[in-house]
Order: structure tokens, then sequence, then C-alpha cells
């Protein structure tokens, strides 16, 4: 660690100290203080729910009492008793109970066939058991009870506060069972009232549900008997919002602090630290390779001594450099010259006998001349084309151009350069194996002068008698893969440590440069060529490029 950052630290960490002290104890004593609070609100909303639901069953129990205290009531069950099938209609309960609010009314007779209901008129004629079941209970608060609806989806059961009531005339008794349905607007009315998310449940079934809460949430339960629940979940996102505020108002203020003592410090280190972090930044460019890093700092006493030391440390080993450096150069091209005179010597010979035998034959008019030069001319042709192939090759050896990278399909690629070889040479056979959607960033161009050269070579290995190539295509998470691999006689383990050397060849008439351009090629698109197998059992190369994701 620098010693301008640990300055910054100490000083850093005497700010802190208060901080860390003050910030935890603030913190739990507003957590406390927000939570006392919200568990208040949330008991006064619970508080005041179980009150709106008291005051709507009391009010269906008061409109019940009226409607069946009414002169109204009283006349219907006057008629029902005089005329028992004309009194009373499918739509009789729905006027008796819109006129009191109620949004459930069910009037039965003794047996509990319902007579009329308000809330579901095809009801008529029928047993209604849950909600005749109400003129059992001995209390006359109204219960909670199921009853069934008819909705845009069909029957429905939605709970209900009702309660009975008994009509007498005569001997004629008839029940009124009526209430309240708890449904989307009591929902509403009770989030309106608790501002929280307020569902009604009967069972698992979600009823209504008005309102919204956001996580996290706390959650109270009101029970209305097995028929139904009332659930109000209270959003905590007001206290933590409050705790993140005041959260953040700590933590800038702990940042400035720290930010002043780093800023303190560090200009404190400054001055002291600037020549050792030349120093140090100097030398990590030298080992990246930089040779001209000269330190401008300015410095006194050792330090300053050191910087004058490596200033003429780096000027020397610019110097050391440059000159291996021209001396390795002339010494490759040395060896490249001399590779090549030796490669341009070997069809001199025979050019000159040729020559010198044209010439003799001349001298001494012998009549063998014409065949003679026929037969010369044909030697020194095919000298001459062998020594053009050399420079050629060493030409594109010596401007092999940059790679032109864009994504190359490799199976598609070694596709096309198999379709070149449609027709091969008598008892040689081609296997491609092709992974689809390997790709890799490469030149198309020079990628298909290596194939051709590997396959190229694969099927001179076997001329003599015969065999298979197969070209492989594979890919994995990093690595994109050519195979080339033929079954001839292999490369003997003497010489896989030279195959890729310029000039290098055991071909008759070959030059030796194609395994090496095509290395070349490899190298400089990042990749690699390497050379496997076993001797007698055939050659494999393997194009190792990195794999486009």
């Amino acid at each position: 660690m620098r010693l301008r950052t640990r300055l910054a630290l100490a000083f850093a960490l005497l700010a802190l100290v208060p901080l860390a002290v003050v910030v935890p104890l603030t913190m739990s004593r507003l957590r406390s203080t927000l939570s006392r609070e919200l568990d208040t609100r949330m008991e006064g909303a619970t508080t005041s729910a179980q009150e709106s639901l008291e005051r709507s069953a009391e009010r269906a129990r008061r409109a019940v009492e009226e409607l069946v205290e009414s002169t109204a009531m009283e006349d219907l069950a006057r008629d029902a008793h005089e005329r028992p099938t004309r009194a009373i209609q499918s739509d009789t309960a729905e006027g008796l109970m819109r006129s009191r609010g109620l949004t459930v009314l069910s009037l039965f007779d003794r047996q509990g066939t319902t007579l009329s209901s308000g809330h579901l008129p095809a009801r008529r004629g029928d047993p209604d058991p849950a909600l005749f079941a109400v003129t059992q209970q001995k209390s006359p608060k109204p219960v909670p009870v199921r009853v069934s609806v008819r909705s845009d989806e069909g029957l429905r059961e939605v709970p209900a506060l009702v309660t009975a009531r008994p009509v007498d005339y005569g001997d004629l008794r008839l029940w009124a069972v009526g209430g309240v349905l708890l449904d989307e607007g009591l929902a509403q009315h009770l989030s309106r009232l608790t501002q929280a998310e307020v569902s009604l449940r009967s069972g698992d079934r979600v009823v209504a549900r008005a309102g919204g809460a956001a996580p996290p949430t706390v959650e109270r339960v009101l029970p209305l008997g097995d028929a139904a629940a009332v659930h109000l979940v209270f959003s905590r996102a007001a206290v933590l919002e409050a705790e993140q505020g005041v959260t953040t108002a700590f933590l800038l203020l702990a940042g400035s602090g720290l930010g002043f003592a780093g800023l303190l410090g560090l200009l404190m280190a400054r001055r002291i630290t600037r020549p050792v972090e030349a120093l140090t930044e100097g030398a990590r460019r030298v080992a990246e390779g930089a040779r001209d890093v000269q330190v401008t700092a300015q410095a006194s006493g050792e330090v300053g001594e050191l910087v004058r030391a490596f200033n003429h440390m780096t000027s020397e080993l610019r110097s050391t450099t440059e000159r291996l450096v021209a001396s390795e150069r002339i010494a490759a091209w040395q060896e490249v010259a001399r590779r090549l005179a030796h490669e341009i010597k070997n069809p001199l010979t025979p050019i000159q006998m040729s020559l010198e035998t044209l010439l003799a034959a001349q001298s001494a008019q012998d009549a063998r001349f014409p065949t003679l030069f026929r037969d010369s001319a044909a030697v020194v042709l095919e000298e001459v084309d062998r020594l053009r192939r050399i420079v050629d090759e060493f030409s594109r050896f010596a401007r092999l151009p940059k790679p032109q990278l864009a994504p190359v399909d490799l199976g598609e690629l070694a596709q096309s350069v198999l379709s070149l070889y449609a027709t091969p040479p008598p008892g040689i056979t081609l296997l491609p194996t092709l992974q689809t959607g390997v790709v890799a960033r490469a030149d198309r161009d020079q990628l298909t002068q290596v194939l051709v050269n590997l396959v190229k070579n694969a099927e001179e290995a076997m001329k003599d008698k015969g065999g298979s190539v197969r070209v492989r295509v594979k890919g994995t998470e990093t690595d994109a893969i050519v195979e080339v691999e033929d079954t001839g006689p292999g490369i003997p383990p003497e010489h896989r440590a030279r195959i890729f050397e310029p000039y290098f060849t055991t071909k008759e008439g070959g030059t030796g440069l194609g395994l090496a351009i095509a290395s070349r090629i490899l190298q400089e698109h990042g990749g690699k060529l390497e050379v496997g197998g076993e001797p007698g059992e055939g050659a494999r190369f393997s194009l190792v490029l990195p794999r486009a994701l």
C-alpha cells in the first residue's frame, strides 16, 4: 500500500470513529420510534375496521327489524295468508330490499322454501339451507354466512352479514333473512378508512380487493366466523424510506468527512511520495517494454540520487537493446540469405551442366545437338520454374499482408476448401467431420491458403500407398479448431522441432516455406499451428484460433 494511501486512510479513520459511534445509536433509536408509530397506526386502523364492520352489521339489523315491523310487511303477510300463491312474487323481495338499503334479502316459509329473493330472484321455490340456517341462530346480531349471487361469470358465493326475523299473521309464519354483502364496495370503504390494502377472503378465494401496499408489508386479519375474513395489509415502505433518508444523510456526512480527511492526507503525502511514485511508474513501463523512460520528478537527498541512477540505467538499457535488436535482425536475415542462397544454388548446377553440354556439342558439330538441345532446354526450364517458385515463396514470406479480420464460420470455410478436392487422386479418400457454428475472427483468404496447403501436403504424403484425409472442425468454450489428419508415414520426432522453420523441407523439390508461412499466419491471428500424430501412423496438423463469442 502506498504511503500516500496510508496517510489518507489514517485521517479518514480519525474522522470515522465518532461517526461509527453516533450513527448506529441514532439509527437504532430512530428504528424503534418508527416501529412503535407503525404498530400504533396499525392497531388504530384495525380497530377502526372492526368498528366499521360492526356498524355495517348494526345498520343491517335495524333495517331488517324496521322492515319486519313495517306496514308493508304486515300487508304482505296478510295477503300471503289469504292468497298464498299470488301475494309473494319473485320480485317482491327485491323491492323491499332496495327500500331498506339492504343488499341481501330472502323471504322463506316455515319449511325453508324461498318465496322471494332480492339478491337472487331465480332462487324462488328452491331451498337455501345456508341462508335459512340463520333463522336458528339465537343471537340477534347479524352473523357471517356465504350467499349465492349472480355475476358476469355466473353464480358465485359471496360472504355477507345477515340476520333473521319472523313475520307472523294468524297461523302463517314467514321469515325475513336480510343483511349486507361483504363485497368490493366494503373493501374500498375499509381501504380508505385504514389506508391499507384490504382483501375480503372466503376460504382460499379472494372475493374483493381494494387499495395497495408497497412492500415490505405487515398483515392483520379480522376473522368473520367460518364464512370470511378481512385481511389488512399495511406497508412498511414509509418507515424504511424514513430510515433510508436518515441513513443517507449520515452517509453523506460521513462521506464528506472521509473525503475531506483523505484529501488532507493526500495533499500532505503528495510532496513526499511524488518522486517514489514516478520511479514506480517508470519501472512498470520498463517492465512492459518501454526503453526511453525518464523520470522528471524533482527530488533531493537519497531519492534524488535514485532518480538520477534510474535515468542513467534506462539510457544505457535503450542503447544496449538497440544494438541487440540490430544484431538479431542482421543475424536473422543472414540466416535467411544463407538458406535462400542454398536453395537457389541447387537449380544452378543442372542449368550449368546443361549449358556446358550444349556448348561442347555445338563446338564439336555433334549430330545429336538438336536432341541434346531439346533435353537440356527441358531441364533448364524445369529448374528456372523451380527458381521462380522459390522467389515467389520468399516474397510471400517476407511480405505477408496484415490479416483483415472478420467473423468466419470454419465449418463453411473447410467445406469450400474440400470442394476444390471433389475428385481426389486415386486411392485417397476425404473424410470431413465439420461442426457448424464454430466462428472465429480471421482473414478468410489467408485461412483458405493454410487449409489448401495442409490438404495438399496430406495428399502428397500418401501419393504412393494411398489412404484417407480426415478434416475436422470443432469448438470449445474458448477455441475454434480445424484438424487435418492423414494416414501417411507421419513426421519423425527429430523433424518436429524444425518443421515450421523457413526453408526446412523433406520433400523433393519443396521450398520449405509452406508450413513456415502457415505458422506465421496463425500467429498473426492470435492462434497457433500444432503438429501431432505418431510416426508411421500419419500426421495431424491443428489450427487453433480464439473463438468468436
